[in-house]
């Protein structure tokens, strides 16, 4: 497949410590959100371009906005009805 990985994201990436930003649960509106930086190093790391990405916990969307921002389709599930919204609207937000 075709990488979205330059190579000197992948030595910074491959480094034994990543220093990431926590999210804010306020400004998410999501009692457990991760950064964006997180699922986007992972996806960019072990995927190609429009590869799938699975999340079985969709939460906020937060690996579903990195999977569409680097050109990977995603499948998520989420039980909650108010986090879906969430996701959703983030989506809208952020990618579009």
């Amino acid at each position: 497949g075709e990488s979205s990985l330059e190579k000197e994201e992948f030595m910074e990436s491959t480094l034994s410590i990543w220093n990431i930003n926590p999210a804010r649960a306020k400004k998410i509106g999501h009692p457990a959100p991760f950064p964006l930086e997180l699922p986007q190093k992972f996806i960019n790391l072990y995927t190609y371009k429009n590869d799938l990405i699975l999340d079985p916990f969709l939460g906020s969307g937060t690996t579903a906005i990195a999977a569409k921002l680097l050109e990977r389709n995603f499948v998520g599930y989420e039980i909650e009805e108010k986090y879906i919204e969430i996701a959703k609207n983030r989506l809208k937000k952020e990618v579009n």
